[in-house]
């Protein structure tokens, strides 16, 4: 009675193994071979042909998106270095033109100066006028009580 393989250990028999059971590596198929695959199963030629377009365009972006191999694993790292570059580059250009020039800093600084000597001019004037109303509020109610 044969019992059951470890998971992860070699078969027993080393010639029943499966790369021996099929032979060598199995050849591809050429077009020619898979539109004569495809006719045999009654289709026509010109359908035969969109099918083993659309297998071979399906197998092609398969074997792309499969993320296998050290080539496609350093684009992908590469591709996304450089997103993270062209973002950042991307900000700062945003910030190094969101800043005024001289000519605007002069004007902001002129408009800001302006305001701030018309509030100090006024200042006097409302702190001098809630004195006033403070003084009224404080006289009647010190009267009355």
């Amino acid at each position: 009675m044969e019992q059951p393989a470890i998971p992860g250990t070699l078969p027993a028999n080393p010639s029943l193994s499966s790369k021996e059971k099929g032979g060598q590596k199995r050849k591809l198929p050429s077009p020619k071979e898979m539109i004569a695959h495809y006719e045999s199963q009654g289709l026509e030629a010109q359908e035969a042909s969109i099918k083993v377009i659309d297998d071979l365009q399906s197998m092609l972006f398969r074997v792309v998106t499969s993320g296998r191999g050290k080539k496609d694993k350093f684009m992908a790292d590469t591709s996304r270095k450089l997103d993270t570059a062209n973002a950042r580059l991307a900000i700062l250009e945003l910030k190094v033109d969101s800043k005024p020039g001289y000519a605007e800093t002069l004007a902001i600084g002129v408009a800001s100066g302006a305001l701030f000597r018309g509030v100090a001019g006024v200042f006097p004037h409302v702190l001098a006028a809630v004195g006033q109303m403070w003084n009224a509020v404080t006289a009647t109610s010190s009267t009355k009580g």
